[in-house]
This record gives structure tokens, C-alpha cells and sequence, in this order.
């Protein structure tokens, strides 16, 4: 009778041996997508959260924006040019209809005309840029000299990452709470967004059938149907992605944003006549 040998053979102790390093590499592959997962995921909400930010400062400065109009002074003009027995009628020079309308002194009576008010709030929109008036500044000292209107500008222009090495596109926004005649100039730039990849406007007015446009200028440099006039709607079309990194897809989103109350002259003096006309003056 043989008594029986204890313990494992040569064979079996590799096939063990065998199982355990296939078992570790699977959990080690298993946790290292893990984590390489987990960081994709944490990029892209960080990217997702950077554009939803973004946009959102973008709507507050757009729907907060603002055009000084002086509603009254083309009235009294007209008022005071209609009263005078020969004068000019609707601000128009006699044998010239296509004339603007005087403002300095009325050529029949000699009698002085009042001033033209300063125009110093603009809209000066490009396909990748645009520079205006808002009222979204908030004071950030107790009575400080103020106000809540101020120039705002947005900007795609080329910058030193915060974390990493090279340069990359950068949303610029630039405000100045001085408020005068040059709305794209001067003021503090600070970044509001890096690895923008597009940043596209484009520019609707309030006419029915009116098309999108990818510039729009309140000044003398704009279409003559846009002089002293806001638009209406502004399309934002804004895209986030590293480049050069084949394992982060760009985010992108597209937002219209309604002017709430664009201030354009016509609009205006058609409310002020009906309003006169309301009062019986």
C-alpha cells in the first residue's frame, strides 16, 4: 500500500501562476481606462462648464444692450423749422429732398437751432468681433463714481495657456466704464475662455424677412439701413477644443440672443409722436 504524495505539481503551480497574472493585468487594464475615462469625462464637463459660462456673461451683455436716442430733439427741430412761415419741412433744405436736416441755424429766420446731442453709445459688430454699449457693469466698490452702463468688446486673439506650455486662441472680453466715442478702444481685456476653436456673429434686425448678416455698424462705416441702429437679435456660434489631443472631442453650442430693447430711432419717434399726439400737444 503506497501512501499518497502531498502538495502540487510542477504543471499545476504554473497553470495557477498562469490565471493570477492574466486576473491582474485585466484589473489593472479595467483601472487604468478607468481613470483615463474619468479624466475625459472631468475635461469635458470643465470645458462644457467654461462655455456655458461664457455664454451666459456673452447674453447678459448682449440683452443688456443700450443706444442713447434723444427722442425729442428731431421733433423739436422739425417743430421749430414748420413754425417758421418758408422754412424747411420735416428737416429737409428747400430744392434739396434728399438733404439732411439742419442743426445749426435755420436758413430762412436766422433763429438758432438747439445742439445735436453727442452720439457716444454704438454698435460695431464683425463676423468674429463686435464692440458696444451695455448696461451690465455692476459697481464692485460702495459709491464708486459709476454707472451701470459701459463699452464692452469680444475678441478672438491668441494667448499663453494658464496651464501647459505654448499658446492658444482665447475669447477676449474688453470693458472700459468710460463711456465716448471710440466704443472698440481703451478699458481693461481679460480671457473669458481658452482653446476656442470658432467664434462666429452673425446679426438680424427686427424687419420681417430681413437675412442674417455677418457685420453690422451703428456708426458712419455701416449700411445705411443700420446708421443709428441696434439689431435686433445677435447669433452667437461658439466652439471649445484642444487641438492637438485626439482623445477630447470639442464642445460647441449656438445661442440667439434678443436685444431687449434696442433704442432704434424710428421705433422711438414713432412712440413720441404717438405720445404727443396722446397729450394734444
Amino acid at each position: 500500500m503506497t501512501k499518497s504524495t502531498l502538495g502540487f505539481t510542477l504543471i499545476e503551480v504554473l497553470i495557477s501562476m498562469f490565471i493570477m497574472s492574466m486576473l491582474t493585468i485585466l484589473v489593472s487594464t479595467t483601472v487604468r481606462t478607468s481613470v483615463q475615462n474619468k479624466k475625459k469625462l472631468e475635461a469635458r464637463v470643465a470645458s462644457e462648464t467654461a462655455l456655458y459660462d461664457t455664454l451666459r456673461i456673452l447674453r447678459l451683455d448682449i440683452e443688456r444692450a443700450f443706444h442713447y436716442q434723444d427722442i425729442f430733439y428731431d421733433m423739436e427741430v422739425a417743430a421749430i423749422q414748420k413754425s417758421q412761415p418758408g422754412a424747411p419741412v420735416d428737416g429737409q433744405n428747400p430744392g434739396q429732398p434728399n438733404s439732411p436736416p439742419s442743426t445749426g441755424v435755420n436758413p430762412n429766420q436766422g433763429a438758432p437751432l438747439p445742439p445735436p446731442p453727442i452720439k457716444l453709445t454704438h454698435f460695431l459688430g464683425e463676423s468674429n468681433s463686435f464692440h458696444f454699449t451695455t448696461l451690465n457693469h455692476f459697481r464692485t466698490k460702495y459709491n464708486a463714481q459709476e454707472s451701470n452702463q459701459m463699452e464692452v468688446g469680444y475678441t478672438l486673439d491668441r494667448c499663453q495657456k494658464r496651464k501647459g506650455k505654448g499658446q492658444t486662441k482665447c475669447l477676449w472680453r474688453r470693458f472700459s466704464t468710460q463711456i465716448d466715442d471710440k466704443v472698440d478702444e481703451g478699458g481693461a481685456r481679460t480671457i473669458l475662455a481658452e482653446d476656442v476653436t470658432k467664434f462666429k456673429l452673425s446679426y438680424l434686425s427686427g424687419k420681417e424677412n430681413d437675412p442674417w448678416v455677418d457685420q453690422w455698424r451703428s456708426d458712419n462705416r455701416g449700411r445705411a439701413d443700420h446708421r443709428d441702429k441696434f439689431p435686433n437679435f445677435v447669433k452667437v456660434e461658439l466652439e471649445m477644443g484642444e487641438k492637438g489631443n485626439p482623445d477630447f472631442r470639442p464642445v460647441a453650442m449656438t445661442v440667439v440672443v434678443r436685444i431687449q430693447f434696442p433704442n432704434n430711432q424710428p421705433l422711438l419717434q414713432s412712440q413720441g409722436q404717438n405720445t404727443r399726439q396722446g397729450q394734444g400737444l
